[in-house]
């Protein structure tokens, strides 16, 4: 799982490296004189693209290197590069995700080649980056930096992410959403790095697993704290993840812990009677209104009402 914030630095620039690539994944017949000139590249780049300035995303058990504008490559944490066969993988499960960018595309030795998703510079992972901050900075930092960001992204991102969360269920798949850095605003779309897994859940990619990466937690290993001046942020995001939720139809919860995860997103957002109310409307407003448009309108005004932005308060972190 990678930690780190992602910082593109390139524009427009594709490598001898991408350029042999591209037309090597073009060609319907593998040939192995393009193999050994996309081999002999990568091998003399490796040295100089493993620099701390050119890395990505540094995870638990892996690091991230820029190659180009195109693709980037991983290698395991604390081995030594090792140049060897050449192949290219294909991953049918994830040819119709809209958000997902960690699928392995080649390998070279013990080193796995990705595309690059990040094209702009406003890229910022959610939650917390792997640092250490005072309570007062992440509390800061989590309002002003990340929410405020993730708030101004447009409903059709979050609308994305549901949307994949139904096509892994449909697959007995699921994302990684123990750790939000994995979920990246990218300009106006949302996109998501790391592995996927199998899983024995029925529908495993719920409700509650957006409100874990996106309202519940700092990083991989803190759960969000209760903030006042951050409650007016979290309950529009909270409207977003419902609205995105509702139009995909994916189930709240799959077990305890995604129950747990519901009440704890309410909690944050200062609304104690949790997250019955608003179950109990959402399956009545499915059965009164099965035109989705409808649906979503009437959510859309419900969530409005029931809790009505807090009066303007002044920013102070201590």
């Amino acid at each position: 799982m990678l930690v780190n914030i992602y910082n593109p630095s390139f524009c427009g620039y594709q490598s001898e490296f991408g350029k042999k690539l591209d037309r090597y994944l073009a060609e319907p017949v593998c040939d192995k004189a393009e193999e050994k000139g996309i081999i002999d590249i990568f091998s003399k780049m490796v040295p100089q693209k493993m620099s701390p300035t050119n890395e990505m995303g540094r995870g638990c058990h892996g690091t991230v290197y820029a190659i180009d504008d195109d693709y980037v490559f991983k290698i395991a944490n604390r081995v030594k590069p090792v140049i060897g066969r050449f192949s290219i993988i294909k991953d049918e499960a994830v040819k119709n995700l809209k958000t997902y960018y960690g699928n392995v595309i080649a390998k070279i030795g013990n080193m796995e080649i990705m595309k690059n998703a990040f094209k702009t510079k406003t890229v910022l992972p959610a939650g917390l980056p792997m640092r250490r901050m005072s309570r007062g900075k992440k509390l800061e930092y989590y309002n002003t930096v990340y929410l405020k960001r993730f708030v101004e992204l447009p409903q059709s991102a979050y609308d994305k992410v549901a949307e994949d969360f139904k096509t892994l269920n449909s697959l007995g798949k699921e994302f990684d959403t123990n750790n939000p850095n994995n979920f990246i605003a990218d300009g106006d779309e949302i996109k998501i790095v790391d592995e996927i897994s199998d899983v024995c859940d029925t529908k495993p990619n719920t409700l509650a697993k957006l409100f874990k990466v996106f309202v519940n937690s700092y990083d991989v290993f803190q759960t969000a704290e209760f903030d006042y001046l951050a409650v007016d942020r979290r309950k529009n995001l909270i409207k977003k993840l419902i609205l995105a939720s509702e139009k995909a139809e994916l189930p709240f919860y799959c077990n305890f812990n995604d129950r747990a995860e519901l009440e704890l997103a309410f909690d944050l957002c200062d609304c104690p009677e949790g997250f019955s109310n608003i179950q109990r409307t959402l399956m009545d407003y499915r059965r009164k209104y099965p035109d989705m448009n409808t649906r979503l309108q009437k959510i859309s005004e419900f969530l409005d009402d029931y809790y009505k932005p807090d009066a303007d308060t002044i920013s102070f972190y201590c």
